[in-house]
């Protein structure tokens, strides 16, 4: 069977009409019909009755234009999408990340797209948890990543690190100046004694560490309820509280010497950086290579010691 032929019958059937149909498909009606007639040999029914007023559909002929109509989109979108991988990517990419890795990743990101795939353009949201499952949910976004989310089956969700969590707080006294000595690793029995400073929920770590507590009949000292990590490393600075996060979004400070972070004894007290984004069969080129992108430099990060005591997910 020759497509051209189908796809003639269907612009026919469709217009009831074969001078109409000629005059679309810019083609002699004598062509025209000849087509249709082959058709209607390799069938062996007929598949139009001819009067004056044009043409009329025969019960074969209903039957095979719905069927036809059906592989014919289908072609043209398995035609639409090998193109597509022979076209240079282009478009608006859409992408979140958390506050913790967005400072060391956002320009990483922007560097990879300028120099390997200049029609791309990122753009990047920084936001909590929360902000960036709502991003999700709305359609905001195209990728992002996220520590432990707790998204539907709409997503497709990729673990790509587990990294520890830290007791985080201050390297000394902020009133004498002098070292504050810790104990070397802390449990999850100490939270209810220590002053915590932590995010409220939906925050990844407070619902880990409320999880956590609870299995073990522990109630955390929650002293203050910070959204923020800027806020919460002021408190912790100036001696008010500790608090609980991972090495990488206190980088400086702890390298510094104005924060500690002291391990968990715990191996439980750790949290998954995961990529995740929208569950779609036809996602475009240019997510794809921005995804490969984001999973490139979260690698050479890791490597680089970026997030201390983390482990790859496929290593584990």
């Amino acid at each position: 069977m020759i497509f051209e032929d189908l796809s003639a019958f269907v612009v026919v059937a469709k217009l009831r009409s074969f001078s109409k149909a000629a005059v679309q498909l810019r083609i002699a009606q004598s062509s025209l019909s000849k087509r249709v007639r082959r058709l209607e040999r390799r069938f062996g029914v007929e598949l139009l009755t001819r009067h004056g007023r044009g043409v009329s559909l025969t019960e074969a002929g209903a039957i095979l234009t719905r069927r036809a109509e059906n592989l014919i989109a289908e072609l043209d979108a398995v035609e639409r999408d090998v193109c597509a991988q022979m076209t240079v990517p282009t478009g608006e990419v859409r992408i979140a990340l958390p506050p913790a890795t967005g400072h060391f990743l956002a320009p990483l990101i922007i560097e990879q797209c300028r120099s390997n795939f200049p029609m791309i353009k990122p753009l990047i949201r920084e936001g909590t948890a929360a902000d960036i499952h709502g991003w999700l949910s709305t359609d905001d976004v195209d990728i992002a990543l996220m520590y432990n989310p707790e998204c539907g089956p709409e997503f497709e969700i990729e673990p790509f690190l587990s990294e520890p969590l830290f007791l985080i707080a201050p390297a000394r006294d902020a009133k004498t100046g002098k070292a504050i000595a810790y104990q070397k690793s802390y449990s999850i029995k100490d939270l209810a004694d220590l002053p915590l400073c932590m995010p409220r929920r939906p925050h990844s770590i407070r619902v880990l560490v409320d999880r956590l507590c609870a299995k073990y009949g522990v109630k955390p000292r929650i002293e203050y309820e910070i959204n923020g990590i800027n806020s919460s490393k002021g408190l912790v600075e100036k001696g008010i509280g500790v608090a609980i996060f991972g090495y990488a979004g206190l980088r400086a400070e702890i390298d510094s010497g104005r924060l500690r972070a002291i391990p968990f004894s715990s191996p439980l007290l750790n949290r998954k950086l995961c990529v995740v984004y929208p569950r779609r069969d036809d996602a475009r080129s240019a997510i794809l290579n921005v995804k490969a992108i984001i999973e490139q430099e979260l690698g050479r990060l890791l490597q680089e010691g970026f997030w201390q005591g983390a482990k790859r997910i496929r290593e584990l």
